[in-house]
C-alpha cells in the first residue's frame, strides 16, 4: 500500500469487465510526512469515489483485489481502497 494524489482521469470506452462502472484514475506517490509528490504515477481502479486532487490508500500488487475486494478473476494492480481525511507523523517515526 502507498499514499497518493489522484491527478487525472483516464478514459478508455472499451476496457475489461472488471472495469465496467468504475473510474480510472492516473494517481501519483506522494511522501507520507509532506504529501509532496514524489516517484512514479499510475492507473488505479477506483473503488471509493475519490475525485481528483484527494490524496488516497492505493492497494498495490497482483492479489490486491482478490484479497480487498474479492474479485478473483479481475486484472487489476492498483486499487483505490481508501480516501485519506489526514495524516498524523510523530517526530521520529517513519524515518
Amino acid at each position: 500500500m502507498y499514499l497518493a494524489k489522484v491527478i487525472g482521469k483516464v478514459v478508455s470506452v472499451v476496457k475489461h469487465d472488471a472495469y465496467q462502472k468504475r473510474k480510472l484514475l492516473l494517481v501519483q506517490l506522494v511522501d507520507p510526512q509532506t504529501l509532496e509528490p514524489r516517484g512514479r504515477s499510475a492507473i488505479a481502479v477506483d473503488y471509493v469515489g475519490a475525485g481528483e486532487g484527494d490524496i488516497v490508500i492505493v492497494g498495490a500488487g497482483p492479489g490486491v483485489a482478490r484479497e480487498v475486494f474479492k474479485l478473483d478473476c479481475a486484472p487489476i494492480r492498483e486499487l483505490i481502497m481508501g480516501i485519506v481525511d489526514r495524516v498524523d507523523v510523530e517526530e521520529g517515526e517513519g524515518r
